[in-house]
């Protein structure tokens, strides 16, 4: 089995763009993360103001949406995934 394993020092985020179907993290270094923005339902629905109303967390390796609640950090994108009882847009219109 293979573990991923993320040195914290390549983490920091630099900027954010989420845009009407992807979020995407710009690192520090230049690398792009990004994920299908169905993955987190919370900002999937929020209104483009609340999507640019984001703040990179004091770490500097996770951003928050405060007024949505939502907290996503880089690792997360990195790993993968949606969370739990995120839809599909496929699935979803069925």
């Amino acid at each position: 089995m293979t573990i991923l394993e993320i040195d914290d020092r390549h983490l920091a985020v630099a900027d954010v763009a989420v845009t009407a179907d992807s979020i995407v993290f710009t690192m520090v270094d230049g690398r792009k993360i990004e994920a299908p923005l169905w993955w987190y339902p919370r900002l999937d629905a929020a209104s483009i103001e609340q999507r640019q109303d984001w703040k990179i967390l004091p770490f500097g390796d996770a951003v928050g949406w405060e007024a949505i609640d939502e907290y996503i950090s880089a690792k997360a994108l990195i790993a993968g995934g949606a969370v739990p009882g995120a839809t599909p847009p496929k699935e979803a219109a069925a």
